[in-house]
C-alpha cells in the first residue's frame, strides 16, 4: 500500500480547526451530507465542538496523505442527570473517502475510546435524517438502535422528513469471577 493511501485515525486538536472547517464545508455542499449548510460551518462552530469534544468527550480525525478526510465527535451535555450520556454526535466523511470504511473505523475508534475513557457512559446518541439509509444501516451494524421518529423535523431537498434518534448502549461491564 502506498503511504499516501494509508488512513490514520488520531484525536483531534484545536490546530485541526481550519482543516476540519474545510472538510465540513465540502461535506455540507453534498446532498444528504451534514445538517448544516456550508455557510453555517463557521470558525466558532468548529472551535466550539472541537473544544467540547476535548474537554468532555471524544473527537477524532482520519487523515490520508497528511490531509484530514473525516472527523467525528461527541460530548457530554454537562448536566449531572445526563452524566451517563454522550450526544451531539456528528460525523463528516469527505466524498473521496466514502464507501472505503473510514466512517466505520471512526465510529469503532470512537466507541472503543468511550468505553475506555468514560466508563460511566452507557449511552451515545445521534440523529440521522430518514433519507440517509446508508448511514442508518451502518449505525445499526455498529450497534445503534432506532428509538423513534421526529416527524417533519428536517427540511431538505426531499421536503419535510423525519429525523431518526438512535442510541448505542455500552455493553454491561464484564463480571470478574471470584475464586474461593
Amino acid at each position: 500500500m502506498v503511504a499516501e493511501n494509508v488512513i490514520t485515525i488520531r484525536p483531534s486538536t484545536p490546530a485541526d480547526a481550519p482543516a476540519v472547517r474545510a472538510l465540513y464545508q465540502r461535506v455540507a455542499r453534498e446532498s444528504g451530507g451534514i445538517a448544516r449548510q456550508a455557510d453555517e460551518v463557521t470558525d466558532d462552530y468548529v472551535q466550539h465542538f472541537l473544544h467540547q469534544a476535548h474537554a468532555q468527550g471524544v473527537g477524532l480525525v482520519a487523515e490520508r496523505g497528511g490531509q484530514i478526510i473525516a472527523e467525528i465527535h461527541t460530548y457530554a451535555a454537562g448536566l449531572r442527570i445526563f452524566a451517563h450520556v454522550l450526544g451531539d454526535l456528528t460525523v463528516a466523511v469527505d466524498a473521496s473517502a466514502q464507501g472505503a470504511g473510514v466512517g466505520r473505523r471512526l465510529f469503532e475508534s470512537l466507541l472503543a475510546t468511550v468505553q475506555t475513557k468514560f466508563p460511566q457512559v452507557s449511552r451515545v446518541e445521534l440523529t440521522v435524517r430518514e433519507s440517509n439509509v446508508r448511514a442508518i444501516a451502518l449505525y445499526e451494524k455498529l450497534g445503534f438502535r432506532q428509538e423513534g421518529r421526529f416527524e417533519g423535523r428536517v427540511a431538505g431537498m426531499h421536503g419535510l422528513e423525519a429525523d431518526i434518534p438512535m442510541a448505542w448502549h455500552a455493553p454491561p461491564p464484564t463480571q470478574v469471577l471470584q475464586t474461593s
